[in-house]
């Protein structure tokens, strides 16, 4: 099984879940800044990383999707959406 993403608010932020095979990224980190925490994290993990971009240890390209908070208008509340992102499905 390959390594998923996701992200969650930063005070239950757990950066790598071995038992789900998860990535966690703080929700606040959009482009760049994802996707360098997302190669400190499979650096930490031993998976060697190619000059751009960030790949599984199976040697597939992981791809980040921005996170997306989606409003319900009709209560005004905003809630947050945590998004999986799964490769090699």
């Amino acid at each position: 099984m390959c390594i998923s993403v996701q992200y969650a608010p930063i005070d239950s932020l757990k950066p790598w879940d071995a038992d789900r095979q998860v990535i966690t990224l703080p929700d606040h980190l959009t482009g760049a800044v994802s996707l360098r925490a997302l190669r400190a994290v499979l650096l930490k993990l031993a998976i060697p990383q190619p000059e751009s971009g960030a790949v599984c240890w199976c040697g597939e390209r992981i791809r980040l999707l921005d996170y997306v908070a989606q409003q319900q208008r009709s209560s005004e509340l905003v809630t947050e959406q945590m998004k999986v992102i799964r490769h090699g499905a």
